[in-house]
């Protein structure tokens, strides 16, 4: 509404009128009608300063104005002024504020007004002047025109550094005026100025202002009186106007300077205070409208060359960099598996990259020192030191001892450090590049330090500092400042280092999982190598064993020895398997084979086996078996089985003396079939079975920090070490009860024993289970059955007479040949009923084989003849891809070696339907004598020195020596020499060993 809301005292010197009598007055009290209309208009401008400055004509009214018209002269608008007054010129400018108007009102000086040409020449020297000008150059031109536009006696281009304090670049200053009030005008060229003395609040003013003025220090300043003068009131903001007033503090350090009067022009830097033209004059010194307006657009045509000449600088300084990495990338594509020697290589453009004197080239563990470098151990504590300060990208200081003091030792080599970082794979990259120290002179003007002074309440304020001599530093223990470019450099170069270490990572991985592959495939090769050399010398002696047990012209002593030689393979044959198992545990191979089958039978044939290690072993062992327990299950039960042995063992193993008890218990886990509550005991029920079995030992028991480690391959205690074993059992056991739906937990006291809890779930039969009648041993074909032939293709002699001694004494026709061509001949000769393919052969193995007689046989089912002979692979590969590629070779069906007697006959009689004669139960069974357990009592008949050199013999595992003790037993004493015989020939060393210690 241009009303008066705020007015300067000092208004009354120019009109006449006072202050406060124009105070909520309209614009009309001090200008025509006309020109308040032509304001309004200006007011429908969106922008101001397109109607800035503009000119406006007031009289000053006289304080005791005439009575009548003939005393007077109206003005165009009808309002009276008093005669012999002159009109007032003002340059006029409007700013828009939050809620109002500011109209500066700046008198303009009678004098004869430039030329337009004259204003015009000006600039375009000093344009011509600035053009492609280098930075020193453009300074220095800079100074020198602005002082020769508007007249001042010192001019100078102040530049602020990254710190923010100042320096000065360029000076032009009126030599003729050697002395002035006693001020020696010396250079202050080169001379710096702290960052105090151009403060926060006064660089933001200068940053929204090109040109500010101060025409004299030493004015009275004119204060705003309000229409509201209340204390709480805020004050206007003044930012944008040129005729406000100075800071106390900057007129008294203008003062302490000499200066009268100055004006700033600001130099501009992308939205960044790059520096200012600092005019000083030591006299009053007002610079009119039209000069001010020559300087601000000289400050903004250097604010853009300067611009346009750091962009330049940059651009160049960029594309060396760009060559730089792209060389650098180049190397790494060829070969991103040696990053560091990419680096040493290129260790010049490495260096240039930031303008350092050296590097260190630190890949995980490696460290490269490249140039001017610290030591390496001094590298390396720089190293430990960097991570503690949470800047994992990037890091810089030119002072390193200010915030790692240890640097002082290295400061001729690293005084400023600039490092990048990568962290990939939890491996730590670095670049570390170092900068020397740059001992230099800082010319201060004036001690730069800040100057307190104590106020009336006490507290401390800063002044203006009252001296500007020179003042001189030397500044140590600092390297040059690492520049904004190079910073970014730097960054360029960790994104370029990121994308090696990724492909090198890439690569490295590809690398590590072939390789993986290959050792992976050669550990299968080694495991079927090592199962096939192993299988095929235990097939013979397991095999011959069996058939020496049933000859009656075997001696009973004999029939000991053997039982010896079979448990002794078949204990090799369980560590064979527990290695195989192992690898298809790790390979992820492992499935469920489910059927239904007799868990109580299961239960009560583990309880069977183990009484008489147990007896032997002097402890008590005891199955509790809730009734919750079902009788038939689903499930795996040969994994089932092989859980509970190694638990069952492992127990009995590691238990001197008390006892070992397992309890089986039984819940229902789920409904699978339908809702409702099942009961667990009826054979048709469709619950899941929670099956849970403890096994509770008094033996030495595991330190708790070992309970985990125990379930890893080949993990041991150091009691398992000291007992045989291979370290698979429990890993195995366990992966085959996770698979089976459950887990193996331990619970453990060290000397007190130990408690191994497994579940697994299993199934109820929908149907009932129909048990296998119990088999007897073979010996011979039911009568009225045709002559079978079984043709038998195998390499290996034992085998060839172990086959042979099996089939023949039971009636059947067998042919032997050594390899797949006379396989494949004695088939068409011979039409065997059954062919055992023995698949390793020399010449042609036997998938070959099999894979030409099922061809032939198609060839002469076309030609109207038929034959359906039965291959049966038998072979010592043990891995479930043999079994796989002998069906798909056309074999009907897998025996894996070493095979039973039992298994070999009842493969026969499923392809081929034979019916055997069997020996009765009784004389089925293997001749041995009963006997009891030995216990302390026996051995106290033998003298304390012979029962101690026995339990030495026995923790020495020196079978040999305990025989030699043995045949020093009385011959009366034939319990204890049989007893002590059996331990020894059944491996119970340990036994030996718990019953004479004393």
């Amino acid at each position: 509404h241009l009303k008066i809301l705020q007015v300067s005292e000092n208004v009354e010197q120019f009109f006449g009128i006072s202050a406060v009598a124009l105070l909520g007055q309209s614009l009309q009290k001090l200008f025509s009608r006309t020109q308040v209309k032509r304001i309004t208009e200006f007011l429908l401008q969106d922008n101001l300063n397109r109607c800035n400055p503009f000119e406006l004509r007031g009289r000053r009214k006289n304080p005791h104005p005439q009575p009548s018209h003939q005393n007077g002269e109206a003005d165009r608008d009808g309002s009276l002024l008093s005669f012999g007054v002159k009109a007032q010129t003002f340059r006029s400018t409007l700013h828009r504020t939050t809620d109002a108007l500011i109209l500066e009102l700046e008198p303009q000086p009678l004098t004869e007004k430039t030329h337009v040409i004259q204003f015009y020449s000006r600039l375009q020297t000093a344009v011509l002047s600035l053009r492609n000008a280098s930075l020193p150059d453009l300074a220095q031109t800079l100074a020198k025109e602005v002082r020769a536009i508007a007249g001042f006696d010192r001019v100078m281009v102040y530049r602020f550094e990254a710190d923010e304090h100042g320096v000065v670049i360029a000076e032009a200053k009126n030599n003729h005026l050697k002395s002035y009030l006693g001020l020696h005008l010396e250079s202050y060229l080169g001379l710096h100025y702290p960052a105090n003395d151009s403060p926060a609040p006064a660089r933001k003013l200068f940053l929204g202002n090109w040109v500010r003025q101060i025409p004299n220090i030493n004015c009275t300043h004119a204060r705003l009186i309000s229409l509201n003068d209340a204390v709480d009131e805020p004050p206007l903001d003044l930012s944008d106007c040129v005729l406000r007033g100075v800071s106390p503090c900057h007129v008294e350090y203008l003062q302490n300077m000499g200066v009268v009067g100055s004006l700033t022009i600001s130099l501009i830097d992308d939205q960044r205070l790059w520096g200012l033209i600092a005019c000083h004059h030591y006299s009053p010194k007002l610079v009119d409208y039209e000069t001010r307006k020559i300087c601000e657009f000289l400050g903004q045509f250097a604010s853009i060359e300067l611009l346009h000449q750091q962009e330049r600088e940059l651009n160049s300084y960029r594309a060396e960099v760009k060559a730089i990495q792209n060389h650098l990338q180049m190397a790494f594509l060829q070969d991103p598996s040696f990053i560091q020697q990419v680096l040493i290589r290129n260790a010049t453009q490495l260096l240039d990259l930031v303008h350092a004197e050296g590097v260190a080239v630190v890949l995980d563990q490696s460290i490269s020192l490249i140039g001017q470098t610290p030591a390496l151990k001094d590298v390396q504590a720089l190293l430990t030191w960097l991570p503690q300060l949470n800047q994992p990208e990037i890091y810089l200081t030119n002072c390193l001892v200010r915030p790692y003091p240890p640097a002082r030792e290295f400061k001729d080599t690293a005084s400023g450090i600039l490092a990048i970082a990568i962290v990939l794979h939890q491996k730590s990259y670095y670049l570390l590049w170092f900068r020397p120290e740059q001992i230099q002179t800082v010319n201060w003007a004036g001690d730069p330090r800040p100057f307190e002074t104590g106020g009336s309440n006490g507290e401390k304020h800063l002044t203006p500092r009252k001296s500007f001599e020179l003042w001189k530093e030397t500044v140590q223990e600092t390297s040059l400042p690492w520049k904004t470019s190079e910073i970014e450099a730097a960054q360029m170069m960790r994104t370029t280092l990121m994308l090696a270490v990724l492909e090198f990572s890439q690569a490295a991985l590809e690398q590590a999982a072939e390789r993986a592959a290959i050792a992976n495939q050669a550990k299968s090769q080694f495991l079927a190598k090592m199962s096939h050399e192993l299988r095929t010398p235990l097939n013979a002696i397991l095999g011959f064993t069996e058939v020496m047990s049933h000859s009656p012209n075997t001696a009973t002593e004999f029939q000991e020895h053997l039982g010896i030689v079979s448990r002794s393979g078949e204990y090799l044959l369980a560590l064979i398997n527990d290695v195989l198992e192992m690898s298809s545990v790790e390979a992820g191979q492992l499935v469920l084979t489910e059927r239904s089958f007799n868990l109580h039978r299961l239960l009560r044939s583990l309880q069977e086996m183990f009484a008489l290690k147990a007896s032997q072993n002097g402890l008590m062992l005891s199955f509790e078996r809730d009734q919750s327990v079902p009788r038939y299950v689903c499930s795996d039960e040969v994994k089932l089985r092989q859980i509970l042995l190694n638990l069952i063992s492992n127990a009995i193993k590691f238990t001197t003396q008390g006892s070992v008890t397992v309890e089986i218990r039984a819940e229902v886990a789920k409904t699978t079939k339908q809702s409702g509550t099942c009961d667990p005991n009826t054979s048709t029920s469709c619950c899941d079975i929670l099956l849970s079995v403890a096994v509770t030992d008094t033996g030495c028991g595991v330190n708790p920090q070992d309970w985990e480690a125990i379930f890893e391959a080949f993990g041991q205690t150091e009691q398992g070490r000291q007992i045989q074993g291979t370290g698979l059992g429990l890993s195995i056991s366990r992966q085959f009860a996770r698979l089976m739906g459950g887990d193996i937990t331990v619970q453990s006291l060290v000397n007190q024993g130990s408690t191994f809890t497994c579940k697994v779930l299993l199934q109820q039969p929908e149907a009932m289970v129909t048990e296998p009648e119990p088999t007897y041993r073979v010996i011979g074909l039911q009568p009225g059955q045709p002559t079978y032939r079984i043709l038998v293709a195998e390499d290996v002699l034992e085998n060839q007479q172990l086959l042979r001694a099996l089939l023949e004494p039971i009636g059947f026709a067998v042919h032997i040949v050594e390899n797949g061509v006379e396989a494949i001949a004695h088939w068409q000769q011979w039409q065997p009923h059954l062919i055992f393919m023995d698949i390793q052969m020399p010449i042609m193995d036997g998938y070959e084989a099999t894979r030409q007689i099922r061809s032939n046989e198609q060839k002469q089912v076309d030609v109207g003849a038929s034959s359906d002979t039965k291959i049966i692979a038998l072979t010592a590969s043990a891995f479930k891809e043999d079994r796989t590629a002998s069906l798909q070779a056309g074999c009907n069906d897998y025996m894996a070696k070493p095979f039973t007697e039992a298994a070999l006959f009842e493969v026969i009689a499923r392809y081929l339907g034979v019916q055997y004669c069997y020996a009765d139960q009784a004389s089925s069974e293997p001749a041995t004598s009963e006997r009891n357990p030995l216990t302390t009592q026996d051995l106290h008949k033998m003298s304390l020195k012979w029962n101690a050199q026995v339990h030495e013999a026995s923790l020495d595992l020196n079978d040999a020596d305990i025989r030699h003790l043995i045949a020093q037993i009385p011959p009366q004493e034939q319990t204890l020499i049989k007893g002590m015989t059996f331990l020894v020939d059944n491996f119970q060393l340990e036994a030996i060993a718990t019953l004479t210690q004393p």
